[in-house]
Order: structure tokens, then sequence, then C-alpha cells
């Protein structure tokens, strides 16, 4: 073997068998390119683990499925999110102090927006992830329904506040969806146009969507 190939085969065997803690977000948006490219059920473990440069025996220690790393970003936008709420003020109406958390979240460097719109519209056409959302969503669930219960109290113990967190979570992730498929005719519209006319149908439930 030359030296040249020796070297080669060497930088590769390092590459390939980096830790995948080292930047998984990087391997997640390796994923999400391929399934952009290739189709969401032409690309494999195997396949993500090669364009990424990981090992494959890493990648499945942190991510068990495609469909984990589709969701990769549920969980810093949950925390940014509950940081985001935890901050609101008290007097702010409830839908208000949700919709200004939300989207700022949304829009923070905690979340990359242009990942996440690739990542709805991969959701959007997979049934195998539409029915992973329960268990990628849990913590973002769990945020709703401690916001609730803190600004409203008297639903603490009851199915109302189950129902109040799960319509906003509900809400919020329909509007994510219209945000990332379904441009109108004055072309993209903006995630907080498509979140505010979310929370407007929830009005009559949770009260007044807007600061008036």
């Amino acid at each position: 073997m030359s030296t040249a190939a020796s070297t080669s085969s060497s930088d590769m065997t390092r590459r390939v068998g980096r830790p995948i803690a080292t930047d998984r977000a990087a391997v997640a948006r390796t994923a999400l390119a391929l399934f952009e490219e290739r189709g969401y059920d032409s690309v494999s473990m195997a396949d993500i683990a090669e364009a990424a440069g990981v090992g494959r025996r890493s990648l499945f220690r942190h991510a068990r499925s495609k469909a984990d790393l589709v969701w990769d970003g549920a969980g810093p936008a949950a925390d940014e999110m509950g940081r985001r709420l935890r901050c609101a003020p008290a007097g702010v109406p409830m839908l208000v102090a949700y919709r200004e958390a939300f989207v700022g979240a949304m829009e923070s460097a905690a979340v990359d927006l242009v990942a996440t719109r690739s990542r709805l519209r991969l959701i959007v056409r997979h049934a195998e992830l539409r029915a992973a959302a329960p268990q990628h969503l849990a913590e973002t669930a769990e945020v709703l329904c401690g916001f609730v219960e803190d600004r409203r109290p008297e639903l603490a113990g009851t199915v109302g506040l189950q129902v109040v967190a799960e319509a906003l979570g509900a809400a919020s992730f329909a509007a994510l969806r219209w945000w990332a498929t379904a441009p109108d005719e004055r072309g993209e519209r903006s995630l907080r146009e498509a979140v505010e006319e979310a929370l407007e149908a929830l009005a009559v439930l949770c009260g007044p969507a807007s600061a008036s």
C-alpha cells in the first residue's frame, strides 16, 4: 500500500470512528440532507453514519432510529420555551404569554429553523414519523402542563388541565406544520402568523389570544 493510500485509510478510520457526541446536531442535519436528497425510506442508519463520519455503534447509542434524528430538535425547543414561559410576566393573558414564549423559542439560537422546516415536511409525509410524536414531544407536554397549572391553578388535578395543555400543544404543532408546508398566495407565511391563527382558534377554551 502506498504512503498516500495508507494515510487516506488512516484518516478515514479516525473520521468514521469519532464519537457522535461531538456534534449530534450536525449528525441530525446530515441525516435530514440525506432524507431530502434520496427520500426517507431509501436512507439507512448505516448511510447516515458514513455520511456524517461517525461510527455506526456510536450513532445507535445516541439515536435508535431515523425517527430519533428527525425529531432531534424537539428537546432544545422545549427547554427554551419552558425558560421563556417561566419568565413571562404574571399579568399577561395566558395565550399571549404562550404565543410569545413559543414563537420566541422557535426563533431563538436554540432552534435551527431551516432544519425545523425540513423536519416538519418529512413528518407530514411519513406516518412513521407522525406516530413518534407523543414520545418525542413528551418534554413539551410536561412544560405545557406546568405552564397551564401555574396560570390556571384551579385546574390542578383535573382533566381540564390536561385538555388545555394538550390543546395548546396540538395547536402549536398544527401551526408549525402549516408554516412549513402551506405557503399562501403572498408567499411563505411567517411562523408568528401561523401560531397567531392557531391560538385564535383556541380562544374559546383559554381566553382571548390578544393583549386587548
